[in-house]
């Protein structure tokens, strides 16, 4: 079906003309942005209308704040933007022209998806089913009616002429993420750690030569108006590591921190942008095996391996790190292979980090309960055994974290413990190569 396409004739639309001076956004991770922007408008003296066009359609406007020589005594967003079926519903009962093999003039009845009924100056209707073959002639373009969403404001002033306008406001569709990327040594034992910060704009407005903070952290939001998302505050300032020039600061703000570009940059409609975060390298970390257990009986289970390091000034890191996804590679001796993906939360410095990898290949774990005695109506003894069998052609340490409950006692046991908390204790296992190793322990639990 061919487009229908609307010819206009004349315009009466007036916008008082402004550009945009200045443009700073402030990026949440969770579908929020707040822009702070000024404007230069043409005020008259006492009342005059001021248009803000090329705000965002996903704009709040219940949460624009204006500074500005006069006082704003009416905002009005307006969205009904001009297409062929606005443009045709404002112009019911008024007078149109359609142009094709023949002209067709009359008055509009109505006119719904691709057809339409005219009134002709004789008193008849001429139907159309379909406007295929068809220019829509119209005489003017209605005032009220935008080419783009727009704010409309009614100002008081006592002094006209160009001025400067301050607006803040709250836009959803806009997010970020970090993403990670970790490369690990021949001997585990070390990794190189690459993070990018990931923009999204799909909130209906693009910010060109804009000044961008990304925040961290999570804040509580009104639910009183919601276009979509959450809203997320934090200030960081974070360094490039490895870079001879800062792509990004990081300071704390508040109970947050804030990520700020040191380049202006473009935010466009429906664009993913990816910056440089900082890229750090020789991190020291510790390979581990774990396995959680509950005390089951259970054959075959596969220990957790993972990767710790402390994110610390004097392991090459010692900044915040905001969440997002860790990717985490190898290199096989002939090519960078990829061994196992995992979250990292919002981490402060000089915490550790823990990735999870993935699950042993060459470990695996038989548990069972060995003997289970009645002491009396609320003391049970149970013993348990753990046996580890290591296929790998090198020694392992698999950590055992055995969670318990009640009043529970240790009686005896054959590999030394670390109490972790109430309810959890770890078993640091050492399995020689190609051998088996077997935990056993005896526990009393009172109920």
């Amino acid at each position: 079906m061919k487009k229908v396409l609307i010819l206009l004739l004349a315009t009466s639309l007036i916008a008082i003309a402004q550009d945009r001076k200045e443009v700073a956004v402030t990026i949440y991770n969770s579908n929020l942005g707040v822009v702070k922007e000024t404007r230069e408008v043409e005020l008259k003296s006492g009342l005059s209308e001021v248009l803000i066009r090329d705000v965002p359609s996903q704009i709040n406007p219940s949460s624009v704040k204006i500074n500005l020589d006069g006082t704003v005594i009416e905002q009005n967003y307006r969205y009904d933007l001009a297409n062929s079926f606005s443009l045709m519903q404002h112009f019911i009962d008024k007078k149109i022209t359609l142009i094709g093999d023949k002209i067709i003039e009359g008055t509009l009845i109505s006119a719904a998806n691709n057809s339409i009924v005219i009134k002709s100056e004789n008193g008849g209707l001429v139907i159309l089913p379909s406007l295929e073959g068809y220019n829509i002639s119209l005489d003017y373009m209605p005032e009220n009616l935008l080419t783009k969403p727009t704010l409309v404001w009614k100002v008081k002033s006592n002094s006209g002429g160009k001025k400067d306008a301050g607006l803040t406001y709250q836009t959803e569709g806009m997010s970020w993420k970090a993403e990670y990327v970790a490369t690990l040594n021949k001997d585990d034992n070390r990794l190189d750690l690459n993070a990018w910060v990931n923009i999204t704009n799909n909130s209906g407005g693009s910010f060109k030569n804009a000044k961008v903070k990304l925040i961290a952290g999570d804040i509580n939001r009104a639910n009183n108006y919601q276009v979509g998302g959450y809203i997320y505050e934090d200030r960081m300032y974070a360094k490039s590591m490895s870079a001879e020039e800062e792509l990004v600061s990081e300071k704390s703000f508040f109970e947050y921190h804030i990520y700020e570009l040191a380049n202006k940059s473009d935010l466009l409609q429906n664009e993913d942008k990816q910056i440089g975060l900082f890229n750090a390298s020789d991190i020291k970390v510790q390979k581990k095996f774990i396995y959680n257990s509950n005390g089951s009986n259970s054959e075959n289970r596969k220990p957790s391996v993972s990767v710790e390091f402390k994110n610390a000034k004097d392991n090459n890191l010692g900044m915040p790190l905001p969440k997002g996804i860790v990717r985490i590679y190898k290199n096989d001796g002939e090519a960078v292979e990829l061994i196992g993906e995992d979250n990292l939360e919002h981490t402060p410095k000089n915490e550790e980090v823990e990735l999870k990898i993935g699950d042993a290949f060459d470990i695996t774990i038989d548990e069972k309960i060995v003997k289970s005695t009645k002491i009396t109506d609320k003391v049970r003894e149970f013993e348990y055994e753990v046996t580890i069998h290591n296929s790998k052609e090198e020694p392992v340490t698999v950590e055992v974290n055995r969670n318990l409950w009640g009043n529970w006692t240790v009686l005896e046991k054959n590999i030394d413990y670390e109490k972790e908390n109430a309810n959890k204790i770890t078993f640091k296992v050492e399995v020689p190569k190609e051998k088996k190793t077997t935990l056993t322990y005896k526990v009393r639990f009172v109920y």
